[in-house]
């Protein structure tokens, strides 16, 4: 071989060894996301990657065979070296490929994506901090555009977008301005692709080829890398920078004056669909790249489905499906009638499919339950044998008793609930309890266990007691769903209790009981479980209420309906929303066997919903209004009947008892999770407005505090108290106001067994469990005028006043001050009468009472 031969093998190897180091650079920029590329999306990109390679590289190798077959037929002694030095494979390749209008149709579609991709792969990697974006683009034009692209959305969907704070919610935003040394070669990329079919055959069709190349890989050296997590471009950095939203249009409206007046040539020749399809496999060259484009859109349109929430996934999914198979009925011919009669025939098939899948995966049920028994070394309904000194014995079959509690490692009230429910079953012979939980495995049994002992000093049996995880738990958290959230959160609620009771680590009991308030769960275990699971629930809070709608008809803000509809058309969509919702919930309602609430207001609520659910139409399908129920009886069916009472959640008020009532400080606490409803804001407003009025409560010996005690159970929750601490600060009031986030529960009974006053500031609070502690540790409760608090504890006791109730941030200063200003004496008297209250209503006995009641008559 000569110098030329062997400079030609040294140019050829070269390529695929800079394809080895640019692939090289993808996998470490890849690595480190590590297990987040075996989620859903970004293994679904690198399915498609994989196929977009083979299929594109498959006609590239006929190429190379392709170009040395012809070299060889006019040289009578063909070698590959000579063919190297001979053929310029990459100008042959793309001037076949931009040669005549289809071949160019084609393949203009791929050099304009390289162009937008470029900026896509800008905005990205700035604001995920996704390493070496260069090698993507790179990567896309030595191998596969299609390729490069499956492989940056994986690495998008396991890079979530940095932000400036470590508790960034995952909708922080992306770059939003993109700088001159971006926008600018792109332009000129775009320019350059509009003249490339007329500098075919000439000898500035190369160069302008590689000023393509080279124009959209030269922006991707000026990607700004930051140490910080903070997301770039989130403000002009130059003069000359311009917003993405801004860019976008203009790349597209740029590629329209390519596609659009080759594509109304094409159209206007005879059958052009049929043209073009057949112009793909014209020459291997042409199908490669052909290919390429068809992987692209392939890409293009699954990150469009697979973007957003999973009920936006199922809409694009549908109508996607229902499009291709309106086209291809379209393109082959198919009589409609023929599909008409056929749709019943597949809804059958399918509904029998879904049956057989649950009657299969059900059926496994008892092996799981025997294994749980095994782990937990408990005999389930065998004997059980005998020694010397015991004869053999049957065993009873154990009450498996699932709670229904995604949350159950939060720590509120309604875990409390949960936790002294358990508690008293424990005590039970021969009962098992589940926990249905988000929060299992991030936590062990035991970790939940001693949470539990610290802050409720309440004891668990771990032996009797198993957590099934829900790892889809994000699926009914407030924010996957920005829009029809009550909704979304009710659909979630659904895959949830598949993955709890027929998931790899599902289980179904004996007895169902939704402890947290998602009732749509109910008529799924029906309809999975079947009718010999007992279905019961505990309701802290109705999902939709008739308050709520009636801040919807009145347009008044409140958390429950989303805030203020802006016009009078989105009032009555929303009206109309809530109806629809407020009637499937209250016939979800109707599969609860017994219903045990919270408060009188949380009663009269459920029992409204209950009435108006057996008046519905769907009640009346599924044969659960009164009138059927009266036939079945009539017939002698077995027929349950559903009951509803008020259970008042438990209290733990021997732990606060003990405390004195007199001489107090001059501290105001508040006690609840630092969720939005719970109005924390209206707190630090009022004591502002009691400084305002009474300025000599702010220092010196009359000084006041408040503290807010409470748990924050995500970032969300974080968030909202950096809010209330810059509110605090805003206000003045942040030298007389403190956080007591996430305390131990005996840090949370020592400062209200000290403190003067307890708020609670939450419109329509369902019960209000820390108003009752604030009542039995001695505070004088000050409280919205609204559901539980007002109707149920806050009441006289033996004629004497417990407390005081308020509305806004001005009545409830006004109350503050009244408190402190009554004289000893008053104080006791109402500290004493709000405790005498709290121990007889509300004591951990009285809550025993009415939940063995409830499990004896009803559920057992």
């Amino acid at each position: 071989m000569d110098g030329q031969e062997v400079a030609a093998l040294a140019v050829f190897a070269s390529y695929f060894v800079a394809i080895a180091v640019v692939a090289g650079l993808v996998v470490r920029s890849l690595w480190p996301a590590g297990q987040q590329l075996l989620n859903p999306r970004p293994s679904l990109f690198l399915r498609v990657a994989v196929a977009a390679l083979l299929c594109t590289w498959y006609y590239m190798f006929h190429y190379f065979r392709w170009s040395y077959s012809a070299f060889a037929r006019f040289h009578p002694s063909p070698s590959i070296p000579q063919w190297l030095v001979q053929t310029s494979l990459f100008d042959q390749a793309w001037e076949t490929v931009c040669r005549g209008e289809a071949s160019w149709w084609w393949s203009s579609w791929i050099c304009t994506w390289a162009v937008v991709f470029t900026a896509v792969v800008w905005q990205q990697s700035a604001a995920r901090g996704i390493r070496y974006p260069l090698a993507y683009v790179v990567l896309g034009q030595f191998v596969a555009m299609s390729l490069a692209t499956s492989l940056f959305l994986a690495a998008v969907y396991a890079h979530p977008v940095r932000s400036s704070s470590a508790r960034a919610s995952r909708s922080a935003p992306l770059a939003l301005y993109a700088p001159f040394a971006l926008y600018a070669p792109l332009g000129l990329a775009l320019a350059a692709v509009r003249e490339l079919p007329a500098l075919v055959g000439t000898a500035r069709f190369l160069p302008g080829l590689v000023a393509v190349h080279l124009l959209v890989a030269v922006p991707l050296f000026f990607v700004p890398v930051t140490s910080t997590a903070s997301t770039p471009s989130d403000r002009p950095s130059t003069p000359l920078a311009i917003p993405f939203r801004l860019l976008y249009p203009l790349l597209a409206a740029s590629a329209a004056c390519i596609h659009l007046p080759l594509t109304l040539r094409i159209a206007a020749t005879p059958a052009p669909l049929k043209h073009l399809i057949a112009h793909v496999f014209s020459h291997p060259a042409q199908a490669s790249v052909s290919l390429d484009v068809v992987w692209v859109v392939v890409n293009l349109v699954l990150w469009a489905v697979v973007s957003g929430s999973t009920a936006g996934i199922i809409a694009k999914s549908a109508a996607l499906a229902v499009t291709a198979a309106l086209g291809a009925a379209r393109c082959l011919g198919v009589h409609w009638g023929f599909i008409a009669s056929v749709v019943p025939i597949v809804l059958l098939l399918g509904f029998g499919g879904v049956a057989y899948l649950v009657a299969k995966v059900t059926g496994r049920n008892d092996a799981k339950r025997a294994a749980l028994m095994d782990r937990l070394g408990i005999k389930d309904g065998g004997v059980v044998q005998g020694d010397r000194g015991r004869p053999p014995s049957v065993s009873k079959r154990q009450t498996v008793v699932g709670f229904w509690h995604p949350y159950c490692n939060a720590g509120g009230g309604g875990e409390r609930v949960l936790w002294s429910a358990i508690a008293y079953l424990q005590r039970q012979p021969d009962v098992v309890a589940l926990v249905y939980t988000g929060d299992y495995s991030a936590a062990s049994k035991e970790e939940i266990i001693d949470k539990v002992k610290d802050r409720f000093s309440i004891t668990l049996e771990p032996s009797r007691l198993h957590f099934v995880p829900l790892k889809s738990r994000h699926l009914i958290a407030d924010d996957y769903w920005p829009h029809l959230t009550l909704l979304g959160q009710s659909i979630g609620s659904l895959w949830l209790a598949w993955e709890g009771l027929c998931g790899r680590d599902g289980l179904i009991g004996d007895v169902f009981i939704d402890s947290m308030g998602y009732a749509f769960t109910l008529p799924f275990v029906r309809l999975v479980a079947g009718p010999d699971v007992r279905l019961g629930a505990y309701v802290h809070y109705p999902t939709v209420s008739a308050d709520m709608v009636r801040r919807v008809r009145a347009r008044e803000a409140g958390v429950e309906s989303g805030g203020v509809a802006s016009g009078r058309a989105k009032t009555l969509a929303k009206l109309v929303y809530y109806r629809v919702f407020t009637s499937l919930y209250a016939t979800a309602l109707l599969f609860s066997q017994h219903t045990m609430t919270n408060s009188s207001w949380t009663q009269a609520h459920v029992e409204s919903l209950i009435a108006a659910g057996k008046q519905s139409a769907l009640a009346t399908i599924l044969l659960l209004d009164d009138l059927s129920v009266r036939k079945r009886r009539e017939r002698g069916e077995p027929v349950r009947e559903r009951t509803c009472e008020v259970v008042f959640p438990p209290c733990d008020t021997d732990a606060l008892v003990g405390s004195t009532l007199e001489g107090r400080t001059r501290e105001i606490v508040s006690l609840a999770q630092f969720r939005p409803e719970k109005d924390h804001a209206k707190q630090i407003h009022a004591l502002a407005l009691l400084f305002e009025r009474h300025p000599e409560l702010r220092d010196g010996a009359e000084k006041v505090t408040l503290t807010l005690m409470g748990g924050s159970r995500n970032e969300a929750d974080e968030a909202r108290l950096d809010g209330l601490r810059r509110l605090a600060k805003e206000l003045g009031v942040e030298a007389n106001t403190a956080f007591l986030v996430n305390a131990p529960y005996h840090e949370v009974v020592v400062r209200l067994r000290a403190a003067s006053i307890g708020l609670n500031t939450m419109i329509d609070e369902h019960f209000g469990i820390s108003c009752v502690e604030f009542m039995a540790a001695g505070l004088i409760p000050i409280v919205h005028a609204s559901a539980g608090p007002k109707l149920d504890i806050v009441t006289p006791y033996e004629s004497q006043q417990t407390g005081f109730h308020a509305t806004d941030a001005a009545s409830f200063a006004e109350a503050m001050h009244t408190a402190l200003a009554m004289s000893p004496a008053e104080q006791l008297s109402m500290r004493r009468a709000a405790r005498g209250a709290a121990v007889e209503r509300f004591g951990q006995r009285r809550f025993e009472q009415g939940f063995g009641r409830a499990w004896r008559q009803h559920l057992a």
